[in-house]
């Protein structure tokens, strides 16, 4: 006879359960088959007959498996669930505390299972809010990385920037130079301590290939103002700052744990740094990048004070204030200070243009500086996404309306029965904070998703992101939004459902709830569209500035087919002015022998690359009063091809040639813009003279006029310059008449329609190397890359906003349907009774029409009045168009009505079609 347990147990294949019931089960299914089986038999059945018949009282072993499956899962819930009942009982016969630990318990079990039996409106809930509060963690975390958290310093309130603007530049930011670093550090009454920093890139050979590294050079009182110490061995100190002392270098923490995989060993080392060996001494704190800085190795900034001059401004500068010092004391100090330098530190080539600069201290606190203007971006694109998350809650509040008011007999019930208000209102709210928590949960795991993308994009070039992270405050406020969200929407029906008359909910039903209903989700939708047009109006305004800035000209042609590069030729490679230019000539000879290269422009700056240096400016004939500020240009070195290679027109006028380099002409070329601004026009400014020192100045003949050019970006006007030759003689003040100048740090651009290709790079940098093999090639990007990383936060808050305006639409439009619908199935009875009395279907869908656009037009007007707000705060990210443009809000507006009236349509149109009989008898 067949082994009917073994084969039950095949057939099955049941999973492990508790208290091995499957084997009872299988057990006592064989036992059924087998007394069928012997049944059969004794009726005279053959063997394969009895089994036959055994097998089929089986059926489907399949969904014989289901069943049992699902009788095992409604098992265990029901265990669950009695031993759920059990601890609650056993709590509440503690009584005290523990009573109302059980009745709590027993409220969540009881809502839980609630929520379980309507999945599809739990679902639709949940995503709702996820949406909402995913989008508002992930800004609120970039927020709090960026904003809210204080830097990672000891005491970082006391940490200020000492900054200096010049009105000359017309209150432009100069920066600090070692003479007045050197003067506060002697003469100061307000700061602790205060050091400075040049950013730069070092060229480390000697190990392969040159590697590019970011350099920071800095004095020691940078790491004593900011309490950092060295993670291994120790940091620059005075003694490392005399010009005689050994070169020494820390490297930064990433680059050490890039490079030398965190080994502790390699203090001792020496590295081969732009030419010259250099002792590792330590590794700096990984808190350094707290500064906006990520450098892979520091140098200490090495000065010999006998020569130091006011000068070579742009350097970085913080301090850490003393006790109860505040900003104004501090400026009113550095004020104080600022002539001492002159005393202490005569002479140089621009003294005199430093003297009439009229040079005003901007101490400002540290973070501002680090933050800058990111702050008012992402608070700009909070409120945005709150409001989505506002709209979100009063769409679910809407659901939960439409769940009250299946439940208003229910609840009025309880209420005559003797159920206290506050009990009633549990009844809704329980459920509301249980799907508000879990659409917190859910929408913290779509915040994270969100910030991966975020920060691997435009998001980057954003300031202090290697601090971003899920911390315990974001945490916590994700918590708090999350309940915050549970109660709002979960309010709205306790409020209305106690307005409730219990006689008139008895008898009426569902008839008075739908008119209250209707009421409360009428003001709900006028909400939602007013938040709606809050948001649509910020991205359409900086929808406008996208279309404005791409329509703009940034002064060179085709950049796509530009690859800009950056070489820095340490002393050790080129002594001399005239070194330098020989090797930088040459490398652009053998860069132009590369196969598809048609030009090649060589210059101290690219346009838009970061670079660039302002200085004084003086052109012959000028009136130049002593007592009068000088004032300053953008100043460019550049060789010949420049223009030609990066398409920037000449609009009068030649440009250089490796003649004029050669042969030391005192030539120059100046700006459309400069031209206008000194002599009218292009072609008055021919053969003028211009120079950058004053008495006895060093005249230069203008020999071109060349077209504006957007050296910051496509959102910045293009600033009036002159172009120098790549050497200059005796340029400076102070400079012997046969003294050269040149740049040991330049941009090169080549054009190519071999760009993007990974060939071209390859040889680009095989030619450098064949002119220089210790040269790095870096910062390697396309000029287009280049003009785009202009608009980065413009397309990011586009990005976003359009984002949010798009899902605050969707969300507002259903919220519009949401209250119609509803209320013309409430209304099916009035609207099918004037069908019956003959009002025209017209006038029927007209009346829905009319109040769904009520609510539109109402959710506009409030929502302008807020965006004009708003918006004023977005002037500083807007381009060519006005806060208050007339054209967005006007489009906006309209755009947002037209919605409205479609998502109108739908219910007026149901209305129309609503059959008098039908909807007579069935009320």
């Amino acid at each position: 006879m067949r082994d009917w347990n073994g084969w039950v147990r095949e057939q099955l294949s049941l999973p492990p359960m508790e208290g091995h019931r499957e084997e009872r089960i299988i057990a006592e299914i064989a036992d059924h088959l087998e007394g069928i089986y012997r049944d059969a038999l004794s009726r005279g059945a053959s063997p394969d007959e009895a089994e036959a018949r055994a097998e089929g009282e089986l059926g489907s072993a399949a969904d014989a498996s289901a069943e049992l499956l699902h009788t095992e899962r409604r098992h265990r819930s029901a265990e669950v669930r009695r031993r759920l009942e059990r601890v609650e009982d056993r709590a509440r016969r503690r009584g005290g505390v523990w009573a109302s630990l059980a009745d709590g318990m027993r409220d969540i079990r009881l809502a839980l299972r609630a929520l379980g039996g309507r999945p599809g409106f739990s679902a639709t809930v949940i995503v709702i809010l996820a949406v909402g509060i995913g989008a508002t963690t992930a800004i609120f975390t970039l927020l709090d990385a960026v904003v809210l958290s204080p830097l990672p310093f000891d005491a970082a309130d006391r940490l200020v920037r000492i900054a200096h603007v010049q009105q000359g530049a017309g209150g432009g930011n100069v920066g600090q130079c070692a003479a007045w670093h050197f003067t506060y550090e002697d003469e100061n009454r307000v700061f602790q301590d205060l050091g400075m920093w040049f950013n730069g890139t070092a060229a480390i050979t000697g190990t392969g290939e040159p590697e590019a590294v970011p350099l920071m050079v800095t004095t020691g009182g940078v790491f004593r103002a900011l309490r950092l110490n060295p993670v291994v061995g120790r940091g620059i100190t005075a003694e490392d700052e005399d010009p005689d002392s050994p070169p020494v270098i820390v490297l930064g923490h990433g680059y050490w744990m890039r490079r030398f995989g965190g080994d502790p060993e390699v203090i001792g080392r020496t590295l081969q740094v732009n030419g010259t060996p250099a002792e590792i001494v330590g590794v700096a704190s990984p808190e350094l990048q707290g500064v906006g800085v990520d450098p892979g190795v520091i140098a200490p900034l090495q000065v010999d004070k006998s020569t130091l001059f006011v000068g070579n401004i742009g350097a970085s500068a913080v301090a850490r204030l003393r006790e109860g010092i505040t900003l104004e004391q501090a400026n009113a100090d550095v004020a104080r200070m600022l002539p001492m330098a002159f005393e202490k530190f005569p002479g140089g080539p621009v003294i005199e243009s430093m003297r009439r600069a009229q040079i005003n201290p901007a101490v400002q606190p540290f973070k501002s500086w680090i933050v800058g203007s990111a702050a008012n971006l992402l608070w700009i694109l909070m409120v945005g996404v709150a409001a989505v998350l506002l709209i979100a809650c009063a769409n679910v509040a809407n659901l939960f309306l439409v769940r009250a008011e299946a439940r208003t007999g229910e609840m009025a019930v309880r209420t005559a029965m003797g159920a206290s208000g506050a009990r009633i209102g549990w009844e809704f709210l329980k459920e509301s904070l249980l799907l508000g928590v879990a659409g917190g949960v859910v929408g913290l795991a779509l915040a994270q998703v969100g910030l991966r993308a975020l920060v691997s994009g435009d998001a980057s070039q954003l300031p202090r992101l290697q601090e971003l992270s899920l911390s315990p405050g974001v945490f916590l406020f994700t918590v708090g939004v999350s309940v915050a969200c549970g109660l709002l929407f979960g309010m709205v029906p306790v409020v209305r459902q106690r307005r409730g008359d219990v006689a008139d909910a008895l008898k009426s039903g569902r008839a008075a709830s739908g008119r209250r209903r209707g009421r409360t989700g009428g003001v709900l939708a006028v909400v939602q569209m007013a938040l709606a047009l809050l948001v649509m109006v910020a991205s359409g305004l900086m929808l406008r500035t996208a279309l404005a800035l791409s329509s703009v000209d940034p002064g060179f042609r085709e950049p796509e087919d530009v690859l800009a590069m950056r070489l820095y030729i340490p002393a050790a490679d080129a002594p001399t002015a005239d070194d330098l230019a020989t090797q930088y000539e040459a490398i652009v000879h053998r860069l132009e022998e590369v196969p598809g290269v048609t030009g090649v422009a060589l210059g101290n700056a690219i346009p838009m690359d970061g670079f660039g240096n302002v200085n004084p400016f003086y052109a012959e004939g000028q009136a130049h009063d002593a007592a009068e500020p000088s004032v300053t240009r953008r100043h460019k070195w550049i060789g010949q091809g420049y223009f030609e290679t990066l398409r920037i027109p000449l609009v009068a006028g030649r440009a250089f040639t490796w003649h004029d380099i050669h042969d030391r002409l005192a030539v120059a070329v100046v700006s459309e813009s400069l031209a206008r601004t000194y002599w009218g026009s292009a072609e008055a400014a021919m053969g003028q003279k211009v120079a950058a020192r004053p008495d006895p100045p060093q005249w230069y003949e203008v020999i071109g006029v060349a077209g504006d050019v957007r050296e910051f970006g496509l959102s910045q006007d293009p600033p009036v310059q002159v172009y120098w030759p790549l050497v200059t003689l005796a340029f400076w003040q102070g400079n012997a008449p046969d003294a050269p100048n040149a740049w040991r740090g330049m941009g090169i651009a080549v054009r190519s329609h071999r760009v993007g290709n990974a060939d071209l790079l390859g040889e680009v940098r095989d030619a450098v190397w064949s002119v220089n093999s210790n040269l790095p090639v870096r910062n390697l990007r396309t000029l287009d890359e280049l003009e785009a990383q202009s608009m980065t936060r413009t397309s990011f808050s586009l990005r976003l906003l359009g984002i949010a305006a798009a899902v605050a639409l969707m969300l507002g439009v259903i919220g519009v349907y949401g209250v119609l619908a509803h209320a013309v199935s409430q209304r099916i009875a009035e609207l099918g009774m004037r069908i019956a009395l003959g009002a025209p279907v017209r006038r029927v869908m007209g009346m829905v029409l009319r109040e769904g656009l009520t609510l539109a037009f109402a959710g506009v007007a409030i929502g302008l009045v807020f965006a004009v707000g708003l918006a004023r705060l977005m002037a500083s990210l807007l381009y060519g168009v006005s806060p208050v443009d007339p054209l967005t809000y006007g489009a906006v507006a309209a755009a947002l009505v037209a919605v409205a009236a479609a998502a109108s349509w739908l219910p007026a149109r149901r209305a129309a079609r609503i059959d008098p009989m039908t909807a007579l008898r069935a009320e």
